[in-house]
């Protein structure tokens, strides 16, 4: 049976199966050019929360789907593009509660993994204070017979693509980010339970501590 969320999932609260996002909200946020001036590397975090609906904006904006799945081979265009429209790149959230993967056509979060792995998104001691972190995965499973060579070029390429999307959402709400590579690879892939796939990078996002 499909578990509802009937609470704020980035509060401290017990984890669930599945949670439904509040819708985004596209029609918000400062003009690009504005939100690009003020995008900045942050690695500093207060303990001020994410709001739920600052975290479903943040994912669409990050990934999410732009127009209708049913006119475009139901995928849906996205906010970030992709190499041949394989859109390999997941977004796994790190909350307290618990791993989450987001499910981009639902906008949904699955339950990954029980309990607080903040800790275990980066190697950097700010991954721990951030209220929540994610990472990008590159799912090669949806490269078709690309090559090794192409598959890492390609999906780190698009993986770049879907990082400033985050740091244009987070620069837009006021909120602090920075993309990490320094990640602990050999942690993460057994924790994220990932086959034929590769963690890229992954972004702690909260409040500035001033």
């Amino acid at each position: 049976m499909t578990k509802t969320n009937t609470f704020e999932i980035t509060g401290a609260v017990a984890s669930r199966d599945l949670f439904s996002l509040p819708p985004p909200a596209a029609d918000k946020g400062v003009p690009l050019m504005a939100a690009l001036k003020e995008r900045r590397s942050a690695r500093t975090f207060s303990e001020e929360p994410v709001t739920d609906q600052q975290l479903s904006e943040l994912l669409w904006a990050a990934n999410g789907i732009s127009s209708s799945p049913e006119t475009h081979e139901d995928k849906g265009l996205r906010t970030a593009p992709s190499a041949k429209n394989h859109q390999e790149i997941e977004l796994y959230v790190f909350l307290p509660s618990g791993i989450y993967l987001y499910d981009t056509l639902n906008n949904q979060l699955a339950l990954i993994r029980d309990g607080d792995h903040r800790s275990s998104a980066g190697r950097q001691p700010f991954f721990e204070e951030a209220p929540l972190s994610v990472c990008l995965v590159a799912d090669f499973s949806k490269m078709g017979n690309y090559l090794e060579k192409k598959r890492a070029f390609f999906s780190g390429l698009d993986a770049g693509y879907v990082s400033q999307n985050i740091y244009l959402y987070c620069a837009s709400e006021g909120l602090a980010t920075v993309a990490c590579g320094m990640i602990n690879r050999k942690l993460l892939h057994p924790l994220l339970k990932l086959e034929d796939a590769k963690a890229m990078l992954s972004h702690p996002v909260g409040v500035r501590k001033i």
